[in-house]
């Protein structure tokens, strides 16, 4: 498909742009689907997170490797 929602999105990008892009990936993520980001440093993770939450997407998992993380957002409940 050209265009959402998708079930999968992955993002390998910084923090800056990922939280920047909360509301275009919240809009675009399938209900039940997931948002996989990465490329973030791990102290930067809850920032990220915050950002997406006002669009309604919530932490189903974080990865930690070294300083860096990867985060699976989802829904809330709900939405």
């Amino acid at each position: 498909r050209r265009s959402g929602p998708f079930d999968l999105i992955l993002a390998n990008i910084l923090a800056d742009p990922l939280c920047a892009m909360a509301r275009a990936t919240a809009r675009n993520l399938a209900a039940g689907g997931a948002a996989v980001l990465s490329g973030i440093l791990d102290r930067q993770a809850d920032r990220v997170v915050s950002a997406h939450r006002p669009w309604g997407l919530r932490l189903r998992e974080q990865i930690d490797q070294g300083p860096w993380a990867t985060l699976v957002l989802g829904q809330a409940r709900g939405r």
